[in-house]
């Protein structure tokens, strides 16, 4: 599997994630299995910078949707997160906030890079009003593990490109989707940070600069009530959609919370990559998130936040905001760790 977990899971279950507690509480990047925690993850009193977004409530017509995202898109940078006291990279989030809560989110996603050996993972945190926390995303050298495989050597970890959607909790079930051939997807619960968690990892080779759409939402209810939460993903480069999967959660979960998360984060722990020893080890990595809809783009954030992990790390990662000329409106929000070699933290 391809997972290590935040410090904070352990207050998130004992408060929930109730409307808005997203921002203040911690992170969990998904790393490799029984990889040791990392540097703690933003919280509210992160370094944050808000900008109004665009369109705020569903109308009828419906929004206009985000304006277009793209590889090599020229905006002007912000400047490098303050450098901490350790080596090691900086994790970036992006807060997206919504009028209400909602029942889907969709975003664009490009990769501008494809790290050699070092594991990225580009992700959007969400969470439900009774419910608890959730990923799904794109990685670059997640750790696969099939956790059927049996014979020697069978749990060793294929470092490769993957789709990953976890939920806490965990939920009581999950499907794989469209990719379901064995040791090329799986589904698991996973005990992380005193917390189970069901989830689905399927290698999915994604190609540095295509554009994919990425999707969360309701799939269907089940006799009693609960509701299927399916995951999909378009390649808008081939227009080929693939179904990554569902999962089953609690009725009285309610709906996903009004305050969600794009964030990309250094994968450390068992990887292919070796320990850091400066600030210049980091392979750079450059992804644009564009701007969220929800509801099937019924629905736009109020503004976004772009805020750096505290406590911080190398003083080499940065926002970009990008702006449609025509519009004014965002567009997306590059995130770049790894932005120049250092000697030193």
């Amino acid at each position: 599997m391809s997972s290590s977990l935040r410090r904070s899971l352990v207050r998130t279950v004992a408060v929930g994630l109730a409307l808005g507690a997203l921002a203040c509480e911690e992170d969990f990047p998904l790393g490799s299995w029984n990889a040791a925690p990392s540097q703690a993850m933003p919280s509210a009193t992160s370094t944050a910078t808000s900008t109004a977004t665009g369109t705020t409530t569903a109308t009828n017509p419906p929004p206009p949707p985000p304006p277009p995202i793209a590889c090599a898109e020229t905006g002007t940078p912000g400047a490098l997160n303050t450098p901490g006291m350790s080596v090691g990279t900086t994790t970036l989030s992006t807060d997206w906030t919504w009028p209400t809560p909602v029942d889907s989110l969709e975003w664009d996603l490009v990769m501008e890079t494809d790290p050699v050996t070092d594991g990225y993972y580009w992700a959007h945190q969400f969470s439900f009003v009774n419910g608890l926390t959730a990923f799904f995303g794109l990685q670059a050298h997640g750790g696969y593990i099939d956790p059927n495989a049996t014979g020697p050597g069978s749990q060793t970890v294929d470092f490769t490109k993957m789709a990953v959607y976890w939920i806490a909790g965990p939920p009581s079930d999950a499907e794989l989707g469209d990719i379901n051939q064995p040791g090329m997807a799986r589904k698991a619960v996973v005990t992380q940070g005193n917390v189970q968690w069901m989830t689905i990892h399927a290698k999915f080779e994604w190609t540095a600069c295509d554009l994919y759409h990425l999707r969360i939402g309701k799939d269907s209810t089940a006799d009693n009530g609960d509701v299927w939460y399916g995951a999909w993903i378009l390649d808008q480069t081939t227009d080929v959609e693939t179904f990554i999967g569902r999962i089953l959660v609690p009725a009285a979960w309610g709906q996903i919370s009004a305050l969600s998360t794009t964030m990309t984060t250094r994968i450390d722990g068992a990887q292919t990559a070796p320990p850091l020893t400066n600030c210049g080890d980091p392979e750079p990595a450059s992804g644009i998130f564009g701007t969220p809809t929800a509801n099937d783009g019924q629905v736009t954030p109020l503004r976004h936040t772009d805020r750096f992990a505290v406590p911080a790390r190398c003083g080499t990662s940065r926002f970009t905001d990008l702006t449609n000329a025509a519009t004014g409106l965002t567009s997306g929000v590059r995130q770049e760790i790894g932005v120049h070699p250092l000697s030193s933290p």
